[in-house]
């Protein structure tokens, strides 16, 4: 996919402070809205209800935020979360599907909680998270980027 200018239009705080010291939990949230995004374009595209400009146009946008906010992620030991535009590592992968997979095993009213907390910044927060360890997690990215 070629390197293209993103102007952004999703709502995602992207700003430094929020990316230097948001909760973990807090990056991981912003993450998941961008790849449920990006997934939400891959379906429609699939189903030929959006032109390739038209989605190569919005799915650079949302990905060059994703990568953004992806190298965030050293800032909790995932190493080179992002190795090229739009490609990212094994690592990040392994970090994203092992929150994935925790936040699914939560209630509404669990989610809900563990937002505030994070919006406030509350210490409580890192107690909160996933059990075990992502490392071994698996690596599996959450979307393909489509080729036609």
């Amino acid at each position: 996919m070629p390197k293209i200018a993103v102007k952004t239009k999703v709502q995602v705080e992207q700003d430094n402070d929020f990316l230097t010291v948001a909760p973990e939990v807090s990056i991981f949230l912003a993450c998941l809205g961008m790849v449920d995004e990006l997934r939400h374009l891959e379906r429609v595209f699939r189903a030929s209800a959006m032109s390739d400009q038209t989605f190569f146009e919005q799915f650079n946008e949302i990905l060059g935020q994703l990568t953004h906010v992806a190298e965030a992620t050293a800032r909790f030991d995932v190493l080179l979360p992002v190795m090229d535009y739009g490609k990212f590592s094994p690592f990040f992968w392994r970090w994203f599907n092992w929150w994935d997979d925790f936040l699914q095993t939560l209630t509404p009213r669990q989610i809900g909680q563990l937002e505030r907390l994070a919006r406030g910044r509350k210490p409580t927060i890192n107690r909160r998270r996933p059990r075990e360890d992502w490392l071994r997690y698996r690596q599996t990215p959450a979307f393909t980027l489509v080729v036609s």
